[in-house]
């Protein structure tokens, strides 16, 4: 991390999270401030190890966005398997309507036959 141009090392990291961490204790695990940072220590440390920058917000705020889009999508499906279902339909009642006449044209070939 970088602050007024000067590079924090990860021990100084570290050190900062625990003064954080006692401090925060300090208020009781019962207190507003120790329950909104619960699990937060956890992804700070994990953070300073890997280096990089996990948020959980901004993730909630990923998965919420990509919840809506799949929920637009999930939408969207449901509209064209309603219309490829109404196609299906309306094939299989021409196909009934088509062997009745091939039916109808069989029996009067037969018919024909039967007479000659």
């Amino acid at each position: 991390m970088c602050t007024n141009n000067v590079e924090i090392t990860k021990d100084q990291e570290r050190e900062a999270l625990e003064q954080i961490k006692a401090l925060v204790a300090g208020l009781g695990p019962n207190s507003y401030i120790a329950t909104a940072f619960r699990g937060v220590f956890d992804i700070a440390e994990e953070n300073i190890d890997n280096d990089f920058s996990g948020n959980p917000v901004d993730h909630a705020q990923e998965l919420g966005e990509q919840l809506a889009q799949r929920t637009v999508q999930v939408g969207q499906l449901a509209e064209e398997r309603d219309e490829y279902k109404a196609r299906a339909e309306a094939a299989e009642a021409q196909l009934i309507v088509l062997k009745a006449k091939l039916y109808d044209y069989m029996a009067a070939q037969a018919e024909r036959r039967d007479q000659s």
